[in-house]
């Protein structure tokens, strides 16, 4: 990323986000530090639009004085050990307050009017381990007891953003918590999602046409959470035990796919598609009514004058 291109893009972010205004009300939880969190905050934010990857890369720029053109004149530059006590009592309101003016604005400007995929605006959902340890503990820590007889202590979040076309925006997160989610991945990461998309339904209304979930979702009372709010649900199925997955498998095994698409690529290799699509299935104990599409892909590749197909 060169100088001008940064620059540009911080006077962008200046003029439209009003993101220097925004970082300047975060609050400082230390009681006396001669270095502002707003400082803290711009290091690390132009940490991440540089692709920094670790502290130690971070501690190396800081000491090169490489952010003294980007922050103003006069400003102390904060030390890395500063930078990690800062971030370890961070003003997480104030960075969610952040965060829902920037998608607000993004809509407002209408930054996906055309959709994220085919006119359509899509996010996905799904949970992240964001931390495990067999030693450091607090509160709000999930807890699991190994086979060996010791404890490990995570935190897990369900995370929900766009996806499709740039830019990828993160809507909005859940943390689990011990008092309120099982332990267990299928059942509290499913509650904390429905928290989640309920949440941001209230913050920012219709946030999404389609909320796209893997397998764990593949449940009626996560469809219909999903229907309650307005928008469709698309889910990934892959445990084939399920009655209604078999009754499709085995519709779908009696006859040719409804679809092809072949995609040519380099020289005689090519890649084929096949489609199958059925609706009106009825989930179990349940009215609600889903539609299963089935995607074969076929990667065709002549090697030695051999015709190979993958699957």
């Amino acid at each position: 990323m060169n100088k001008s291109y940064l620059k540009q893009m911080l006077i962008y972010f200046s003029k439209i986000y009003h993101l220097g205004e925004k970082i300047n009300t975060l609050k400082d939880k230390r009681a006396k530090s001669s270095v502002k969190i707003s400082t803290v905050t711009f290091v690390v934010l132009f940490g991440f639009m540089l692709q920094i990857r670790s502290f130690n890369r971070l501690e190396h720029w800081l000491k090169k004085g490489k952010f003294k053109k980007v922050l103003p004149k006069k400003t102390k530059i904060p030390r890395i050990d500063t930078i990690r006590r800062v971030l370890s009592n961070f003003d997480l309101d104030g960075l969610n307050e952040l965060n829902n003016s920037i998608i607000k604005t993004s809509t407002k400007n209408k930054v996906f009017r055309k959709g994220t995929i085919d006119g359509l605006k899509v996010v996905a959902i799904d949970g992240v381990e964001l931390f495990e340890s067999t030693n450091k503990c607090c509160d709000n820590c999930l807890t699991r007891v190994q086979k060996d007889g010791i404890t490990h202590y995570f935190h897990r979040s369900v995370i929900c953003a766009t996806v499709g076309s740039d830019p990828h925006l993160i809507i909005g997160q859940e943390m689990l918590e011990p008092k309120r989610d099982a332990s267990d991945k299928d059942e509290g990461e499913i509650t904390a999602g429905k928290r989640l998309i309920r949440k941001l339904h209230k913050e920012f209304h219709h946030f999404a046409d389609i909320i796209v979930a893997d397998a764990l979702y593949c449940k009626s009372t996560w469809i219909k959470e999903v229907l309650s709010i307005g928008m469709d649900a698309v889910v990934r199925v892959k445990d084939e035990r399920l009655n209604i997955v078999k009754d499709v498998l085995g519709l779908f095994k009696c006859r040719e796919a409804d679809k092809e698409w072949t995609f040519k690529k380099k020289s005689n290799n090519y890649i084929k598609i096949k489609a199958w699509d059925e609706d009106n299935f009825q989930m179990p104990n349940s009215d609600i009514e889903v539609r299963f599409i089935k995607f074969i892909e076929e990667i065709h590749s002549s090697i030695l004058g051999k015709s190979i197909c993958f699957k």
